[in-house]
């Protein structure tokens, strides 16, 4: 009897901007992905007959045909957090804010956040002409990653207060600021039942947004990915291609 084809498959996954020449640009391994699934789907239109009495299918037409993909990544990298958020990292230097005014009306105990994080050298000063340096007795860092500040003490000193500091860099992850971008997918297969190595080609993707990302969990966080393979014309025409992608298995 002929072994069993049984299969178990794990490997690496990348990801790369496909070029305006239908090749990939640099490859990006995505990091650990404990999931990837690809579900093929079409939508029929059915014909039933009207002359047994039993309205029996009579014919199917098939009207579309779809690639899905599903996607989990265990690692938030700034890649591949953009991927599901429509966005292109930003590395933002670190640099140097002076008297940026804090909201007016504060009251002691009020806490307040910087427009920047990864705060250092803080310093308050008020609005009187000349201006005062609060005193550090009279304010604590909350947090100096977020950029918060609380307020023990505001009496006379005046009003709005003003903030000198330094803060690090960062890289910057704005939400949805780009079209849903075209990448191509490769997976570096193995079927660890067997040790057969498979590649796998999906030529046009494009990921929806990421429909729910926890940003507080007692679990490990994941990102999960959603998207269809697009049709690819110029492989279309060579049998060895297809039109949506291919399945490698190497045999030799």
């Amino acid at each position: 009897m002929a072994a069993p084809n049984l299969f178990s498959f794990q490997g690496k996954v990348y990801l790369a901007q496909r070029q305006s020449t239908g090749k990939p640009g640099p490859l990006r391994w995505v990091g650990n992905a404990p999931q990837l699934e690809l579900a093929l789907e079409v939508q029929n239109s059915d014909k039933f007959e009207s002359f047994s009495g039993n309205r029996l299918l009579y014919g199917r037409l098939v009207q579309s045909k779809t690639a899905n993909v599903n996607l989990t990544l265990d690692e938030a990298t700034p890649e591949n957090l953009a991927e599901g958020l429509y966005a292109l990292p930003a590395t933002v230097p670190a640099g140097a804010v002076s008297n940026e005014l804090l909201p007016a009306g504060l009251k002691a105990g009020d806490l307040v956040a910087l427009d920047r994080g990864h705060v250092s050298e803080l310093s308050l000063t008020d609005s009187a002409n000349p201006p005062v340096t609060i005193p550090p007795a009279n304010w604590w860092t909350e947090s100096s990653a977020a950029g918060v500040v609380g307020l023990r003490k505001v009496d006379g000193f005046t009003q709005p207060y003003k903030a000198t500091y330094q803060y690090g860099a960062t890289v910057n992850i704005a939400l949805f600021t780009t079209p849903p971008p075209e990448r191509m997918l490769f997976l570096d297969g193995i079927n660890t039942v067997t040790g057969q190595r498979a590649k796998v080609t999906l030529y046009r993707l494009t990921f929806n947004p990421i429909e729910q990302l926890a940003l507080i969990s007692e679990e490990w966080g994941s990102l999960q990915l959603s998207g269809a393979a697009l049709f690819d014309e110029s492989r279309a025409l060579d049998p060895e291609l297809g039109g949506f992608g291919r399945i490698e298995l190497v045999t030799g």
